[in-house]
């Protein structure tokens, strides 16, 4: 299954280095010698990403039985992996050089997507429910490159293109000769993130993407291409889509979900989701 990433069209040298505190999250994670304290510690330093994450902790997606007031008690309760995505999400935001009305909307669309992919992940009991946050959190980050890169240009091209399917990708690839999805693949392999997410950004909008050899990096994208309908489906970037048939999408088909299945999971989703709306995209 191994490819390389970084022999995708694109300067490597413009490519966007992981914000720092996200980096150390994950070197702490990967230490057998690491300590909440120490977490806690790291993520204190950024008093915004601290709030942003007591936020979403405190969310009733999250479902606490008491209100989390310390970064330490949050890591105890909400364990490591989850607590190391609520930073990789909210340090995504720092990745922008200005944060206007477009760098909102992708930030929105990110957290929303997923925030999703894990709700299918649990509510269908297909793969890791974490890491199809972190998929869904980062399958659109070569837009954020883009508009962060070429931010003028980006406008033009995603006017009018509330939906994210191929004739946005054309259009990419005839402006910057790479795609978003070539280029988020390139993203998260330059931040030695695993080939499964690199995969996933990469291959999210595929209609063959059940012909994946990976068993994780099938069931992942599967979860994303129907998450990706989500943002539109809640509003995200404006008016509600209410005619999006997820029944034809490939991530449907592979999980075998009819449109009744999907309406049901759509609503709960729209339940918990506007319920904590402003916790999760403030």
């Amino acid at each position: 299954m191994a490819e390389n990433f970084q022999d995708i069209n694109y300067d490597i040298d413009k490519l966007p280095t992981m914000p720092l505190i996200a980096t150390r999250m994950v070197e702490l994670i990967n230490s057998p010698r690491s300590s909440a304290d120490e977490m806690a510690r790291v993520i204190s330093g950024d008093p915004a990403i601290s709030a942003r994450v007591l936020k979403i902790a405190n969310s009733s997606f999250y479902s606490m039985a008491r209100q989390v007031k310390t970064l330490s008690t949050a890591i105890v309760i909400l364990g490591e992996r989850t607590l190391r995505n609520l930073v990789l999400a909210a340090s995504l935001r720092g990745i922008n050089t200005q944060f206007g009305p477009m760098e909102q909307l992708l930030w929105e669309d990110a957290m929303t997507c997923a925030l999703g992919a894990r709700f299918l992940a649990r509510s269908l009991r297909a793969g890791d429910p974490e890491e199809a946050f972190i998929a869904g959190l980062f399958r659109h980050i070569g837009r954020v490159v883009f508009n962060n890169q070429h931010p003028d240009q980006y406008k033009v091209i995603v006017a009018g293109q509330q939906r994210c399917g191929l004739e946005l990708l054309r259009l990419e690839k005839e402006q910057f000769g790479i795609d978003h999805a070539e280029l988020g693949a390139a993203v998260l392999s330059h931040w030695q993130l695993s080939e499964v997410m690199s995969l996933v950004a990469l291959h999210h909008h595929d209609q063959g993407l059940t012909e994946l050899d990976d068993s994780e990096a099938r069931t992942l994208t599967a979860l994303v291409n129907i998450a990706s309908e989500f943002p539109l489906m809640l509003g995200i970037f404006g008016e509600l889509e209410s005619d999006i048939d997820l029944a034809a999408l490939p991530g449907a088909r592979m999980f075998d979900l009819d449109a009744t299945r999907l309406a049901e999971l759509v609503e709960e989703f729209r339940e918990v989701f506007e319920e904590n709306r402003d916790d999760f995209l403030s």
